[in-house]
């Protein structure tokens, strides 16, 4: 086979690819390379990649275990900025799928070996229309359900169907897309200026997204778009906040100052699909439900609490989630506020400051669940202040909940109950 470099291997098995890309990858010792040989390593090894990807690189894990051999050598150990400006150059220039699909991959996998890889803005800003472009790819909803939502060689498949069809290059290189947009937006902070790419159509799409797949047997694509909603949703918020803060005196802005949804795209374009984005709903709920110890769920958790918030303090949205959802809401709260350790100050606040406007805002203002075992778990948390310091903030947002007129009442009742006890003793 010929690759984008002109040159023609003969890999006939998986032990000859392997074997190949490993003496692409070998630096000579005898003399210091140049740097022009360095950047032929480079082209030469994504080229191979690319050119066998589908027969050998199936596999979430082969697929990493490629690019760890890349990034394990001296080309990125060394020169990791020339390798990552050249790795980036390609994936904008070269109209390969298969070669920008292992481009995207190796960064990846260089921005999970660094933290502030993906902070670059400068880096990133070029490559946004070129992964908005994958994303916005129509793919066959006969041909998702037939690969049953690998559409990236993620998850917990091998990047085959049970027909052992090969997943298409456009359904890999769309998930890979919204996974590097999601990355990107959870670390950066990007203006108002910057956002406007993300237009109403963008999102509209991104939501359109969420329902087409919902029926997945691997459900992995179908979050990572929930996840990248979430967090241009945070950016919207912050932009917005700087926005705001930036305003003339003479109220100028005002308008756009006035509601959730003028400041927040996603949020007005939510608001205009309330009724056809019921699995982007339930779904956050899933995934707070299945949120692990781990900090890239404490991340996701922190992203979707926020835009809960949004949903339940905006005139017109409070009444988004079905009822029974919003129990199963309040069971996560239960659970995650009883089992957060002492170290978890931040999601523990996020979640009361959520559990306030949960209560009072939504259908739950009129449907008492398990406001007894609510009580319990806000009292719980400031019981033993005179035993030990209760961080100031916790002591704030509980005593907000305890004041709400669901909790007053209930607690009222308890302190007549309890009076009864003593008396009858």
């Amino acid at each position: 086979m010929e690759d984008d470099l002109g040159i023609v291997y003969l890999v006939d098995n998986a032990q000859q690819f392997w074997s190949e890309l490993e003496d692409i990858l070998v630096i000579p010792k005898e003399a210091i390379p140049t740097l022009e040989q360095l950047d032929l390593t480079l082209k030469r090894s994504l080229s191979l990649c690319a050119a066998y990807h589908e027969q050998y690189l199936q596999s979430p894990f082969q697929l990493e275990h490629a690019c760890n051999m890349l990034l394990d050598t001296e080309l990125f150990v060394f020169h990791s900025e020339r390798m990552c400006d050249i790795v980036t150059s390609e994936a904008q220039s070269n109209t390969n799928p298969h070669f920008q699909f292992i481009c995207f991959h190796v960064l990846l996998s260089f921005g999970r070996r660094r933290s502030d890889f993906f902070r670059s803005h400068k880096r990133w800003q070029p490559l946004l229309p070129v992964l908005m472009d994958h994303i916005l790819v129509e793919i066959d909803s006969d041909v998702e359900d037939t690969y049953f939502g690998l559409s990236a060689g993620v998850g917990s498949g091998s990047g085959y169907s049970g027909a052992n069809v090969p997943v298409p290059i456009e359904a890999k290189l769309r998930s890979l897309g919204v996974r590097l947009l999601y990355e990107m937006c959870r670390v950066q902070k990007l203006s108002i200026q910057d956002l406007r790419i993300f237009d109403d159509s963008f999102l509209d799409y991104l939501f359109d997204l969420v329902e087409q797949t919902r029926h997945m047997q691997d459900d992995t694509f179908n979050y990572s778009v929930i996840k990248l909603i979430v967090a241009l949703n945070e950016q919207f918020m912050v932009a917005s906040l700087g926005d705001e803060a930036g305003t003339n005196g003479n109220g100028a802005n005002r308008h756009y100052q006035s509601s959730p949804e003028n400041k927040n795209r996603v949020m007005r374009v939510l608001m205009r699909r309330l009724g056809s984005s019921q699995a982007f709903g339930e779904n956050m709920i899933f995934m707070l439900n299945r949120a692990q110890r781990t900090p890239e769920d404490l991340c996701m958790q922190l992203l979707v609490l926020k835009l809960l918030y949004l949903i339940f303090t905006t005139k017109g949205t409070e009444e988004y989630f079905y009822t029974n959802d919003l129990c199963v809401l309040v069971d996560v709260f239960l659970r995650e506020l009883a089992d957060l350790d002492d170290d978890s100050d931040s999601l523990r606040h996020t979640y009361l400051r959520v559990l306030h406007p949960l209560l009072t805002k939504t259908q739950l203002r009129t449907i008492p669940y398990k406001r007894p075992q609510i009580l319990y778990m806000l009292e719980s948390l400031i019981r033993t202040s005179n035993v030990r310091d209760v961080n100031p903030i916790t002591m704030r947002l509980v005593q907000r909940c305890l004041g709400g007129e669901w909790c007053v009442g209930l607690v009222r009742q308890k302190q007549v109950k309890e009076a009864k006890g003593v008396n009858e003793d």
